[in-house]
């Protein structure tokens, strides 16, 4: 029965059978796009080199940024030898709670990068325990981690 049908017949069918199914696909979910594309809504975008070469100065920044995560643990590291003469000052000078808070949160603010990295659990604990060696300034963990988000102004 199946053999009076040539590769070729059989190739032809099965070529226009998919064609006839990607365009049932195409025009029963995507519709609306066509529609909004031939009526000049919407643009067609087609990848083309100019992309490419975007996406090549995309990657370029990007690898440059790694630099500043290597930037970010020297800022952290600055950050906690600023919080511990931060803590001898304030408790030198007198100061209260609230502005020792303050003083905190100007020096936190200089380092943004610390602030969304890994490292700023660790400067929260370095607070905590810096402020608790005077009992005038002493901070939770949680009074800590709220000076990240407030603004001394």
């Amino acid at each position: 029965m199946f053999t009076n049908v040539s590769w070729s017949s059989y190739l032809a069918v099965m070529g226009t059978a998919v064609i006839i199914w990607y365009l049932f696909i195409v025009l029963k979910f995507y519709s609306g796009d066509l529609k909004k594309i031939f009526s000049g809504k919407k643009k067609l975008k087609l990848p083309s080199f100019k992309n490419n070469i975007q996406n090549t100065r995309e990657s370029k920044s990007i690898s440059d940024s790694f630099s500043e995560s290597f930037d970010t643990l020297d800022d952290a590291e600055q950050l906690s030898v600023r919080i511990q003469q931060a803590a001898a000052e304030s408790a030198e000078k007198g100061l209260s709670k609230e502005q020792f808070q303050n003083y905190l949160r100007m020096l936190l603010e200089e380092y943004p990068y610390v602030k969304i990295s890994s490292l700023r659990e660790s400067i929260n604990k370095l607070i905590v325990s810096e402020s608790g060696k005077y009992p005038a300034l002493l901070l939770t963990l949680s009074e800590a981690d709220s000076l990240w988000e407030g603004s001394v102004f």
